[in-house]
């Protein structure tokens, strides 16, 4: 069996890049997203400047680099002169759940040297600024390569935010994470979870509340509607998401799909649809 601890969160909640623009640009690009959405910027050539609002520091653009933003933040680009920033930007979603692992658990924004990953970004702009058929497609599938990456740069710099990530680089609550994450729909006990960290319960709830800032308890609820949320926004009925995610009935998941989000399933489902 696999020891890759990220594997599970990758398969329950899919992310998915979409590229909407492949150019030179000339004049400022402000990026205002919704909440729930992220951007990756990848600069070909050029110079240029992103700056952000409410007094945060500017950012310098020189060279070949990647700009990652995992959650909202507001920012604008700004090249430096006439010739203008050659770019492939894409709007980047992580799942549907109120968990967002990833999104919540890595820094506002993150930037990395194409040189990191030379050869996949070579690929990546072969085929953004070329004229294959099925280009759209693939330049989508490049960008959301990146971004595990970007996930495996906070990991090996510990560059994550208290959460989710911070506990799969635990090298005990790691252990545990992973066997939720494979088996959500088991009937946890604290017992069973300390066991997995190979910790005492005490220890192991410790660790847990000041890694990840939450109790087990509640991870394993929020994690749990993060999945419900999945299959739901796919069709799954909610009597089947229920029970696939670890609750007896719809109404145990109801309640506490309730008290996280603020709204009942069939609420949440048709503002999503809306």
């Amino acid at each position: 069996m696999s020891s890759d601890a990220i594997q599970p969160l990758f398969e329950h909640f899919r992310v998915r890049a979409r590229t909407f623009f492949v150019g030179n640009q000339c004049a400022i690009a402000s990026f205002e997203k919704p909440e729930g959405q992220g951007y990756l910027h990848l600069m070909r050539r050029g110079r240029g400047e992103v700056r952000y609002n409410q007094g945060r520091r500017s950012f310098q653009l020189n060279g070949p680099g990647i700009l990652f933003y995992p959650r909202s933040l507001p920012h604008h680009l700004i090249p430096a002169d006439a010739e203008g920033l050659d770019l492939v930007c894409a709007t980047i979603t992580f799942g549907t759940g109120v968990g967002c692992p990833f999104a919540q658990a890595l820094p506002e924004v993150m930037h990395m040297g194409m040189d990191k990953v030379q050869a996949l970004g070579d690929l990546l702009f072969e085929e953004a600024f070329g004229t294959q058929d099925g280009r759209q497609g693939m330049v989508d599938r490049l960008c959301e390569v990146v971004l595990i990456h970007f996930v495996r740069q906070a990991l090996a710099e510990g560059h994550t935010q208290p959460g989710l990530l911070s506990g799969l680089v635990h090298p005990q609550l790691r252990n545990a994470l992973r066997a939720i994450h494979l088996e959500p729909g088991k009937p946890w006990s604290l017992d069973e979870m300390a066991a997995s960290a190979g910790m005492s319960r005490s220890a192991f709830a410790q660790a847990f509340k000041q890694t990840l800032g939450m109790t087990p308890g509640e991870h394993l609820a929020r994690f749990r509607v993060s999945l419900a949320q999945e299959l739901l926004s796919h069709g799954t009925p909610l009597k089947v998401a229920a029970f696939d995610v670890g609750y007896g009935s719809s109404t145990a998941l109801s309640r506490t799909f309730r008290e996280l989000t603020g709204r009942s399933p069939r609420a949440w489902l048709q503002q999503q649809r809306g």
